[in-house]
């Protein structure tokens, strides 16, 4: 590849980068305040996720963001959970393989928390699923084995997410 060409695909890929970052400005410009404004807002009550969202804080749950944006892994989401909506990580995607056995949790063989606060392992279940193509699995940052989440009630569908948690 000659000199010019070099240059070229230079130019072109920093015209591209500079392009998205502009593209992604006006996006959020455009649709953070639409989000903010269709979303509701929530008291959370309880330490399940600590230490980024603490029990008393109040948050703002969107339901228009996945009418535009894909699930993605670590998002932090409200579920129905018939009871109440609860505040939670996903940790789990469609067709990912979860493992707990009181000692720690792996995604696909890749462990994401270990030495779960010993004194408490007593009550979590062992555990292992494989979900299915519209399943999720949620847990508190916390991963507190007293927290309810996924571990006690096993996977989450797209139907029990009401949207994503954008903030205080």
């Amino acid at each position: 590849m000659n000199e010019m060409n070099k240059k070229d695909i230079t130019i072109r890929s920093n015209n591209n980068r500079v392009l998205l970052s502009i593209l992604n400005e006006l996006t959020n410009r455009i649709l953070l305040p639409i989000y903010y404004l269709t979303a509701n807002r929530f008291r959370v009550i309880g330490h399940c996720m600590e230490p980024v969202i603490n029990d008393g804080e109040r948050v703002f749950i969107t339901k228009m963001y996945y009418k535009l944006n894909k699930i993605k892994r670590n998002d932090i989401i409200g579920i129905d959970n018939k009871k109440k909506i609860e505040i939670k990580r996903i940790i789990g995607m469609p067709n990912d393989f979860v493992l707990c056995d009181g000692n720690y949790i792996s995604v696909n063989g890749k462990a994401i928390k270990k030495n779960i606060k010993k004194d408490l392992q007593n009550n979590v279940n062992n555990f292992k699923v494989k979900l299915k193509e519209s399943e999720y699995f949620g847990l508190g940052d916390d991963y507190c084995p007293q927290c309810i989440d996924s571990r006690k009630y096993g996977p989450i569908t797209r139907n029990q997410i009401i949207g994503k948690v954008l903030g205080r």
